[in-house]
C-alpha cells in the first residue's frame, strides 16, 4: 500500500518522469514521454555491449516497448540466482537508476539499481 501511495505521489508530481516500478513479476515500468528510444541495459546483456573505450551501446540492445510515454520490458526469464545491475538509458545518453528500488551500485560513473533474483 505505501508503495502505490508513493508511487501515485510520483504519477501526479511535475516531474519530467516518472520512475520506474515493477508492475509484476517480471515487467519493469518507465515513464518517460519526451524519449525518443529507452533500453533496458544491465549486467545479463553487457550493458548494451558497451565498450570501455567510448562507452558506446549498440542502439539495438535491451529496447524497451512505448505506448505513449510508457517504456516496458522485461529483464531475462532465465537469469541464474545473484545480484545483477540494471539501469535505463534514455536516447542513447542519459541512465537512469529505478527510483522506487532503493538498491543501487555505480557502473561507468552512473548510478544505477540492482535487482537480485532468489
Amino acid at each position: 500500500m505505501d508503495r502505490l501511495i508513493a508511487l501515485s505521489l510520483l504519477l501526479f508530481s511535475c516531474a519530467v518522469f516518472v520512475p520506474a516500478e515493477r508492475v509484476d513479476t517480471d515487467r519493469l515500468v518507465f515513464h518517460h514521454p519526451a524519449a525518443g528510444k529507452v533500453q533496458l541495459i544491465g549486467d545479463w546483456n553487457s550493458w548494451g555491449g558497451v565498450t570501455g573505450a567510448t562507452g558506446m551501446v549498440d542502439p539495438s540492445c535491451g529496447i524497451m516497448e512505448n505506448d505513449d510515454g510508457i517504456w516496458t520490458a522485461s529483464p531475462p526469464d532465465d537469469l541464474d540466482r545473484g545480484r545483477y545491475r540494471y539501469a535505463f538509458l534514455v536516447n542513447g545518453s542519459q541512465y537512469f537508476p529505478d527510483p522506487v528500488n532503493p538498491e543501487r551500485a555505480m557502473f561507468l560513473n552512473h548510478e544505477v539499481s540492482v535487482l537480485l533474483i532468489d
